[in-house]
């Protein structure tokens, strides 16, 4: 009698911890749930930019679409991948190099309004997407204390998330990332023969394969906090 009730304890207390496991590795998964897995289809998302035209998703296939994203206090930063992303792909109208402002927890008290025209008077080189409710951003987990790239090839596909300060260096090895994305395109211009920064900044030595592979030579940028 003794042995069926120490059995039955048991099964009850295993249960109990399975159970709790479960609900402790749901409400974790919810809180932060996995990144988005290269080649799925990326998240649908329709944000306006600062002069209220709408840039949806679903609408920008058939071109790859290159996504700047990290916190405001890092516009200066981004400034840098804005300008170049513009100036080699976004020039050739081959690409969209948009500029994503996770405006979720935007400082109390501040209208929307200000804030509108704090980005105008910025005056970012590309579109500013204005995500009040932080879509792209809780989609990917990103980490904004450090620029963020993201790429989407031509059918609406993830392809890579980087996240790296910048240096002309590091510039060149994202840049070989995107260009295979142009592949095939009749348009797409030559790549060049040195760093566009700087001639012969580039280092020959980086091992640069592709989209999804991994970059050693590539060094990562600081986490922040996730949103």
């Amino acid at each position: 009698m003794k042995r069926s009730r120490r059995w039955f304890f048991g099964l009850t207390l295993s249960v109990f911890f399975m159970l709790a496991g479960i609900a402790g590795v749901w409400a974790h998964h919810s809180q932060h749930p996995n990144k988005m897995i290269p080649g799925m289809p990326f998240i649908f998302f329709d944000l306006q930019d600062l002069n209220g035209q709408r840039w949806v998703s679903t609408y920008l296939q058939g071109k790859p679409v290159i996504i700047l994203t990290g916190h405001r206090y890092q516009k200066y930063e981004m400034l840098k991948w804005a300008d170049m992303l513009k100036r080699e792909f976004g020039d050739t109208r081959l690409v969209h190099v948009l500029w994503v402002q996770n405006l979720s927890k935007y400082p109390g008290g501040t209208s929307r309004r200000t804030i509108l025209e704090q980005w105008r008077a910025f005056g970012p080189p590309v579109p500013v997407l204005m995500d009040w409710h932080g879509v792209i951003g809780h989609a990917l987990r990103v980490n904004y204390g450090v620029p963020n790239i993201v790429a989407i090839d031509a059918y609406g596909r993830f392809v890579f998330h980087e996240m790296h300060t910048f240096t002309p260096e590091v510039y060149a090895g994202v840049s070989a990332l995107i260009r295979p994305l142009l592949v095939g395109n009749p348009e797409m211009p030559k790549p060049p023969t040195t760093n566009p920064i700087e001639p012969g900044m580039a280092d020959s030595s980086m091992n640069l394969q592709g989209p999804g592979m991994n970059f050693p030579s590539l060094k990562k940028g600081k986490k922040g906090d996730s949103n």
